[in-house]
């Protein structure tokens, strides 16, 4: 069993206060990592629309037949594809600021490509390419 020592204050032993010391290196560091890990957290949330504007958007394809869908919603860094999908086809998201991307492989003819942001119609695009391709996009900001 270990006992704890005890020291007289400097007071006590006549001798002058030692300086007061500088924070450690390791305290330096937890600071410095807390203080990195809030500006990454700060700078998330407002992708996300919390420190900045925020909008409904809904993506929008409509026509007959089956098409594949590729999208992404500001913040989707990586997007999302939907093969075969049976249109009509939607997806709706509330978002922060960034881009919002709308795309139809092999669209048959007649296939309509919308955005809409906060119920109004921000791109339209009515009529796939000769490769069946037909896009939307749009960018939010503040």
């Amino acid at each position: 069993m270990q006992f704890p020592t005890f020291r007289a204050s400097p007071e006590a032993s006549g001798k002058a206060s030692p300086e007061p010391s500088r924070p450690s290196s390791r305290t330096y560091l937890r600071s410095l990592g807390a203080a990195g890990a809030a500006a990454v957290a700060a700078v998330s949330l407002t992708g996300c629309g919390l420190f900045g504007g925020s909008w409904d958007v809904k993506l929008e394809v409509t026509g007959a037949g089956a098409a594949d869908i590729s999208y992404s919603f500001s913040g989707d860094n990586d997007g999302k594809t939907a093969a075969g999908q049976q249109l009509p086809w939607s997806k709706a998201q509330n978002v922060g600021f960034g881009f919002n991307d709308l795309g139809i492989k092999d669209a048959p003819p007649g296939t309509a490509c919308r955005i809409y942001v906060d119920g109004k119609l921000k791109d339209e695009q009515k009529e796939p390419d000769d490769k069946g391709i037909v896009s939307c996009s749009i960018h939010l900001q503040n």
